[in-house]
């Protein structure tokens, strides 16, 4: 995912990352590419973050990459509202595996030997039932697309642009992925 996003970043395009992107992955034009946050709080910062630079420079493509948890922390529909009402067309990709994988995660690196890591799944972790979020984002004439497969996210990034640069309309990339204990 990270090389497939770095490959339509131009010379300009900048990247919002809540736990999505990892850098090793991407072949990055210059400095102020992409911006992270710490992984201790703050969840929800860069849809509107995202919005903010498109806001600074309405000819930059700006991405937000998210994970599924955090997408609903950053109050998506007034996000998609923005984006809609003042024409800031950014390309938000949310990282859907349908649960809050670094909660899970932490636990099972903390306490591997936990009872909680002892059952099916670990309690609190699950986002089901899962909202639609191309929904979510329709709700504000987005482009809005849920790609299954890997295969399939580098002609649906060309898609994302495309609406970007020439319907001047956000984009949103509901990406189902699995989970990982690594990222």
């Amino acid at each position: 995912m990270s090389a497939c996003i770095s490959d339509i970043m131009d010379d300009s395009a900048v990247a919002f990352s809540e736990l999505g992107l990892l850098l090793p992955h991407m072949k990055l034009k210059g400095p102020n590419r992409v911006f992270s946050n710490v992984h201790a709080g703050g969840l929800g910062w860069a849809m509107p973050a995202a919005l903010g630079a498109q806001l600074a420079d309405r000819d930059r493509l700006v991405i937000a990459c998210v994970g599924d948890g955090s997408y609903m922390f950053a109050n998506p529909v007034a996000c998609h509202q923005i984006a809609e009402a003042l024409g800031l067309p950014i390309l938000t990709i949310i990282k859907n595996n349908a649960m809050w994988n670094a909660v899970r995660r932490s636990v099972v690196k903390g306490y591997p030997d936990g009872a909680a890591v002892r059952q099916n799944r670990i309690p609190l972790t699950s986002l089901e039932p899962l909202p639609d979020f191309t929904q979510v984002a329709r709700a504000s004439r987005a482009h809005a697309e849920r790609i299954e497969r890997g295969a399939d996210l580098p002609d649906a990034l060309r898609r994302a642009v495309e609406v970007i640069r020439t319907e001047r309309r956000q984009v949103l990339l509901d990406l189902s992925v699995a989970a990982s204990d690594d990222h």
